[in-house]
């Protein structure tokens, strides 16, 4: 992952004897890029007394002047090796820091446990530099943890399965406010997310066994920070094949209140036609603002707004499906932190969410189908929340309150006319069609306590409760209680040992109604019960060890739809082989291993495994979902020297299960068999993913230049079948399937330029 999964450079480590580049090249991993020529810092050039600096910018200096070099400063985390003194003061950043504080960094961790205090978290970060420097598809930062073990890819969609769970399972939060379809194209797989990785600082990721103070889904949490200015004023302008984009950061009142802007548009309009299919033309933008304020030494407060909107003109099919979609999200939140004191600190976020969605599309394949959709739908969530920590000398408590008014609107109306022989030989007419228009309106409340305590040297133990309620689905499921247990074991300096189980509830949410598959009310909360073991060792040579063990036990599973045979298709609700899976009870298991090798000189990387199982139980049957993948490995390899990035990823899995055409004759009459659904396999599927980055000295800031490849070796990896079945003049039946791919070789290319005020030249 550019070094995925990194830590710093060692706190003790003895530099006496190395070479100079290569210490000036590990500490890429605290966010400072040193760009310098072979004729300066040779591959000769050692260090011959141990520096007295443990880290950072200093001891790229100590190091530097003992061979009569030094630092100027470029851009916000970009140092250019010079001769002599530096001409201009280098100040020393913040602890830290890099471009904007604090650091840019990304936090990315498999069932990350904050257990009593954050010394004893084995914490596992990348920096934003690392995340600019990964192969992601449409700069789409959430492919990040894509690249982890438990999680699911296709390549294409931003956001996948974690740990069997079904996407919609992945609750995403950003600087507080959970985001309701923060992503574009929604209807059509998501390839983009509204997280623009310039203004994103974290990204924190729970893959289960998360603390009781996220709720409301079953699988992950993906909690999210933006990045606050540091240096006054500081700009980006970036332009690529697929966003063209800009960043503004500044300070005010004497560094009392700080403001950021960022905003981006797509474009490339055949964006989705990489996937080999006739899709028109999308366009998406979004933009992200936030201002805040320090009132006091002990009261911050601050103003987020993110906004998005998309349209998509999109056909296939040769010309017999269309389909245009409109997309609309606002956030708007403000937050109010105080300081109570030393150990009690409160948090009070006020919130207002609007999503307004619009699909129109028709089929018209004569002889065959004709048909048409309209779907609109329109939320609104206003939310108040409020968040305390309070602090003593073993334990740390958190506990909070949470409320949201939602009302919302569906129209949904559909017709569809099929003819006589279709989809299959001797199938008779039909006309079916939907009007749906329900309005949901209530609240939703929750709250929580949770604690972390160190119960000696050794143990640490993390506990909570949870308790969830909704008023707006009419379901009237009662109090939905939640409790949490995590404890971590240190058995030495280099080994920790940790378990947790849990409940996770999680509502159908208000934008979740199944309308367009004739369902016009809610279903009850579903939970599933988290057990997990795992064990991380640092091992010789900078290499770090995760082994990690789960059982995620589904209980009152919602029913779900899905296309046996296509997942593209423009109108899913129309097609023939759109079913219900209404499964008793869903079982997943499976064990991860993740070896990581911290930055040796240039080099660094990380391999993962993961062999897992999930399974529905349908009437007395065991069923692999559909994104059951027995087998995944992930792996890549980065070397990162001077002014030059370049990683190599790959990420393999075990094909993804299909279900081969069967029809049956019942009473006279041809259907689609789907007893046997899932029982095969498509071939597995891999992707090898290239990019190198170089970075340019400007009189004025860094230019970063990159290309990009993605599946590299153009693998087609099956994504679905298309059938046409039609009887044979002799009266037989005669199928033909047409087997569609994933992604094939997409290349891109791009620029950023990364600066701040004037200053002198070098």
């Amino acid at each position: 992952m550019s070094a995925l999964l990194l830590c710093g450079p060692p706190a003790f480590a003895d530099y006496a004897g190395q070479r100079v580049s290569d210490v000036l090249d590990e500490l890429r991993a605290s966010g400072l890029t040193f760009i310098y020529n072979t004729q300066l810092v040779s591959p000769e050039l050692l260090i011959r007394k141990e520096p007295s600096a443990t880290g950072g910018l200093a001891l790229a200096r100590e190091v530097l002047a003992a061979n009569g070099l030094d630092v100027a400063p470029v851009a916000p985390g970009v140092y250019a090796v010079v001769r002599g003194g530096s001409q201009t003061p280098v100040p020393e950043p913040p602890t830290g820091a890099s471009r904007l504080q604090p650091m840019e960094e990304v936090i990315v961790q498999t069932s990350r446990y904050s257990l009593a205090t954050d010394n004893v978290v084995s914490q596992t970060f990348l920096t934003q530099e690392q995340v600019e420097s990964l192969p992601r598809l449409a700069d789409e930062t959430l492919r990040a943890v894509q690249r982890l073990p438990g999680t699911s890819t296709n390549g294409f969609s931003s956001i996948g399965s974690v740990r069997g769970g079904e996407p919609n399972e992945i609750s995403i939060v950003l600087d507080g406010l959970r985001l309701y379809e923060p992503f574009h194209l929604k209807n059509f797989l998501s390839p983009v997310s509204l997280l623009d990785s310039r203004v994103i600082d974290g990204l924190e990721f729970y893959s289960g066994g998360f603390p009781a103070i996220h709720g409301d889904r079953m699988s992950a949490i993906v909690d999210a920070t933006t990045v606050r200015p540091v240096m006054s004023p500081y700009y980006e302008l970036g332009l690529s094949l697929f966003h063209a984009g800009g960043l503004a950061a500044t300070e005010f009142d004497e560094e009392r209140g700080r403001a950021l802007i960022s905003a981006r548009r797509s474009n490339v309009g055949d964006l989705v036609q990489f996937a080999e299919n006739d899709f028109g033309e999308p366009q998406y933008s979004d933009a992200f603002a936030r201002i805040e304020y320090e009132l006091s030494d002990a009261t911050r407060a601050s103003l987020d707004l993110l906004m998005s909107h998309d349209k998509v003109r999109a056909v296939r099919s040769s010309d017999t499906q269309r389909a245009v979609a409109k997309y609309r999200n606002a956030y708007a939140w403000g937050t109010l932190d105080h300081d109570w004191s030393d150990r009690l600190a409160s948090r009070l976020i006020l919130s207002y969410t609007d999503l307004v969605n619009e699909r129109d599309g028709d089929v018209d394949d004569p002889g065959r189908r004709i048909g048409s959709v309209h779907d609109e739908r329109r939320f609104h969530i206003v939310g108040l929340r409020m968040e305390n920590t309070l602090t003593t000398d073993w334990l740390i408590q958190r506990f909070g309150v949470e409320s949201r008014r939602l009302w919302g609107k569906y129209h949904y109306n559909s017709v569809l006319e099929t003819q006589a022989d279709y989809p299959f030989p001797g199938s008779i007419p039909t006309v079916e069609e939907r009007t749906l228009e329900p309005r949901p309106d209530g609240f939703e409340t929750s709250g929580y306590w949770e604690a972390r305590a160190n119960l000696g040297e050794s143990w640490s133990v993390q506990g909570g409760l949870r308790v969830d309620t909704q008023t707006y689905d009419g379901t009237d499921d009662g109090e939905q209680w939640s409790p949490r247990l995590s404890v971590l074991y240190k058995a030495g300096p280099h080994t920790r040992l940790r378990a947790s189980w849990g409940r996770y509830f999680q509502s159908q949410g208000i934008n979740e109604l199944q309308v367009e598959d004739g369902i016009g009310r809610f279903h009850g909360a579903q939970y599933a019960d988290h057990a997990i073991v795992s064990v991380d060792r640092a091992l010789r040579d900078g290499l770090d060890l995760r082994v990690e063990a789960y059982h995620k036990n589904y209980r009152r599973v919602s029913p779900r739809f899905e296309n046996l045979f296509d997942a593209l298709s423009l109108f899913p609700e129309a097609e023939f082989d759109r079913v219900m899976i209404d499964s008793d009870k869903s079982e997943a298991v499976g064990v991860e291993v993740l070896l990581r090798l911290q930055p040796q000189g240039a080099w660094s990387g990380w391999f993962g495994y993961a062999w897992s199982r999930v399974r529905d139980h349908v009437d007395g049957r065991e069923v692999p979902r559909s994104w059951d993948q027995p087998h995944a490995l992930s792996l890549g390899v980065v070397w990162a020297s001077g002014p030059w990035t370049v990683t190599i990823a790959d990420n393999y899995h075990t094909g993804w299960p299909t279900t081969s055409l069967e029809i049956v004759d019942e009473g006279g009459v041809p259907r689609l068999a789907t007893e046997s659904r899932n029982r095969e396999r498509f071939e597995y599927y891999n992707t090898l993913d290239l990019r190198a980055t170089r970075t340019f000295a400007l009189p004025r800031g860094a230019l970063d230049v990159f290309v990009e490849v993605s599946n590299a070796i153009d693998r087609s990896n099956a994504c679905c079948v298309e059938y046409e079945i039609r009887q044979a003049p002799d009266g037989s039946t005669v199928v033909t399937q047409d087997v569609d791919s994933w992604l094939p070789l997409v290349p891109s290319a791009g620029v950023l330029w990364r600066f701040g005020p004037a200053r002198e030249r070098l």
